[in-house]
């Protein structure tokens, strides 16, 4: 079990709380309200109902340590207003004397958001003395943002040095029900795993033939599988000179029993267009000058019967290019297959990672699933084996 010290063993009141979020958001006009502003309510609500004066620091976009107006957390306000029902108090600093006055002529019990703290590069840096100007903000530290906790950066890691520092609820919850993935996940057990790169995935991959029984090789990387067996994958995406990392993978899951899966028929076209004519073909039979841009009906049914006797899944990435259409078909054939099978309680659904994520909203099946993880980079390292750094500064093993 994973032990995890969270904010429900903090229970002073009165205290004014620096808690690190993953505001790092979509900022199109008009969206709905993000799901990692819907996920923290319920920290926030904890926090208020101790009389918290409460300091939300986050990060938003790559400013690569320079102040960047189209990237100031400002802009997210007013979502952040409209889930928490309550008034936010906006400073355009994060460190310093001036910030540290501001905050404590606000009352008890308020909301304060915080500048982007990316617009200083010592942030990235893990720098002691930013985290250390941070702390000066506030009587504890709460870090909520497990899409972070990944990196070695000063409000994710160096700042627990500096002040009495807890596991958010939203970070609790994501630990708690991932051990069902990180430790042994009932069997039969099965992951989807897409994306376009091997050599992104090559360790990812090694850890989960360990852990599941299958492994099915979907989107841009599936390219490659098929090309290792010496089929002609004509203008379709591929990674050059990842023979070895294939031979690594299969190698690995032989030695671990783990069964790894990868497309028998395709979805190609000539170009990455909306509602182009497409041709199905067995991977042995690509039509010259066409690209792999979706899996085909048999490789669905194929997916699905595996599906059918498992107990637990884990999806990170679509099986094509599911922005277009037709590209979507097979990822949301198998989006909705998944979520079918979870509202019967026939097996446990984990997902994680933008694309996923958006690709089942598109399915339309997000609430479906048995849990959707905030995190992209920072799951996949977790699965990994990796130490977290976010993890390892609240002693969380």
């Amino acid at each position: 079990m994973i032990n995890v010290e969270n904010i429900n063993k903090f229970k002073a009141k009165n205290k004014t709380v620096l808690i690190r979020f993953d505001l790092n958001i979509p900022l199109t006009s008009g969206s709905p309200v993000s799901d990692r502003i819907t996920r923290i309510i319920g920290t926030i609500a904890d926090l208020k109902s101790l009389n918290s004066k409460i300091i939300i620091l986050s990060h938003l976009g790559r400013p690569k340590g320079k102040k960047e107006a189209d990237l100031s957390l400002k802009q997210v306000v007013p979502q952040l207003e409209k889930a928490l029902n309550h008034k936010i108090i906006f400073i355009d600093d994060c460190v310093g004397k001036a910030v540290e006055n501001k905050i404590k002529n606000i009352d008890q019990g308020e909301i304060i958001l915080l500048e982007n703290c990316r617009f200083y590069k010592e942030e990235e840096d893990d720098d002691n003395n930013f985290a250390q100007s941070l702390s000066n903000l506030a009587d504890v530290y709460i870090n909520d943002a497990f899409a972070c906790s990944h990196r070695s950066h000063a409000s994710v890691s160096a700042i627990t040095s500096y002040l009495p520092s807890f596991c958010g609820n939203l970070l609790s919850e994501e630990l708690l029900n991932l051990s069902d993935v990180i430790q042994k996940p009932v069997s039969p057990s099965v992951t989807i795993m897409g994306g376009s790169k091997i050599s992104t995935k090559i360790s990812i991959l090694k850890s989960l033939s360990i852990k599941m029984d299958t492994i099915v090789i979907v989107g841009g990387m599936a390219n490659n599988f098929i090309k290792y067996h010496d089929q002609n994958v004509q203008n379709s995406l591929i990674e050059k000179d990842v023979d070895d990392l294939i031979k690594q993978i299969y190698e690995f899951s032989e030695k671990n029993n783990c069964k790894i899966i990868t497309p028998i028929d395709v979805i190609t076209a000539k170009e990455v267009k909306k509602d182009i004519k497409t041709y199905t073909s067995a991977i042995d039979e690509i039509r010259e000058n066409n690209m792999i841009l979706d899996i085909g009906p048999q490789t669905i049914e194929l997916i699905k019967k595996e599906l059918s006797s498992a107990k637990t899944v884990f999806w990170n990435g679509p099986a094509g290019v599911f922005e277009i259409s037709p590209f979507h078909k097979g990822t949301v054939e198998i989006a909705k297959y998944i979520a079918e099978l979870s509202t019967k309680n026939l097996l446990k659904s984990f997902a994680g990672g933008g694309d996923t994520i958006a690709a089942l909203e598109m399915a339309d099946v997000k609430n479906k699933f048995s849990y959707i993880s905030t995190g992209g980079g920072a799951l996949l390292e977790l699965l990994e084996g990796r130490k977290l750094p976010g993890l390892k500064a609240l002693n969380i093993l």
